[in-house]
């Protein structure tokens, strides 16, 4: 085996998703390891220790068997804290994506989806630098907000998409520095996370970025919001001198003053400006 390759295990991928997963990775000779079950999932952790950059999975919760999404996802953590779980799935219930990241998934993509959005939220995860921030958005909520654009236009009300990203002021790419802003973008969205324990969904997109949706609120009330976040990080600085050279920024789109449509507020989102926290 070539050295140094990032090594990608797909978990019980149905067979037409995992081709196309596949062809994705073997482009970038990237190593693929398949597990359909925990007993084979340890042994190529046994074979390769702490030489796995990603897992993508599209084991549900409640299956009928050994490993499921949830235990799949405790079994990954329980060898590394530092591996990502991308989950690949048709349920958009708030409870079920909840559930996954409440257990440490990094990522989740709804079904159906393009290969080039998989491609780029593989990539991501495995720090390669062919990616665009203007893509990151595009498909993983669309589906959840035309649910929630059908709900607020029957009851008349409005709500907030916002976007949280951070990065540390200094530039250093070597492992360890990677591995601290992993802890650290961690930690960030445990404690901001706490602020909204009742929105409907605040989730960490990315290790750079968060996203919230908060119902009934208008652009008065997300200025509260950005208020709120900023006494969090800036005491989250007076306390850990390790986040102290990281910038936050904000950006946020609100229904139906910003955009009518899912992919309107998603645009605006992208595109809009990124202001200091």
């Amino acid at each position: 085996m070539v050295k140094n390759l990032p090594i990608v295990i797909l978990v019980d991928s149905n067979t037409v998703v995992k081709n196309r997963i596949r062809r994705i990775l073997s482009e970038q000779g990237i190593v693929i390891y398949e597990a359909f079950s925990r007993q084979e999932l340890l042994s190529i952790f046994d074979e390769n220790k702490g030489k796995i950059d990603l897992i993508i999975s599209e084991v549900e919760i409640n299956t009928d068997r050994s490993l499921d999404g949830i235990s799949l996802i405790k079994l990954v953590k329980s060898k590394s804290e530092t591996i990502p779980v991308m989950i690949l799935t048709a349920v958009s219930r708030k409870e079920v994506i909840t559930q996954y990241l409440l257990e440490g998934a990094s990522d989740y993509i709804l079904k159906p989806f393009e290969d080039t959005y998989l491609k780029e939220k593989i990539f991501k995860h495995l720090n390669f630098e062919t990616l665009t921030e203007s893509t990151v958005l595009r498909f993983s909520l669309k589906t959840y907000l035309e649910n929630e654009l059908y709900k607020a236009n029957k009851g008349s009300s409005c709500f907030t998409l916002l976007k949280i990203s951070f990065k540390h002021n200094e530039e250093d790419n070597t492992k360890q520095s990677n591995l601290n802003f992993v802890e650290h973008s961690k930690k960030i969205y445990q404690e901001i996370k706490l602020l909204f324990w009742n929105a409907d969904l605040y989730i960490q997109h990315s290790i750079h970025s968060h996203l919230g949706f908060f119902p009934f609120c208008n652009h008065e009330n997300s200025q509260i919001i950005i208020e709120k976040i900023t006494s969090k990080f800036e005491e989250l600085k007076r306390t850990d001198p390790t986040i102290k050279n990281y910038t936050i920024k904000h950006a946020y789109a609100t229904y139906p003053t910003d955009g009518e449509s899912a992919t309107e507020l998603l645009k605006i989102l992208e595109t809009r400006s990124m202001e200091d926290i």
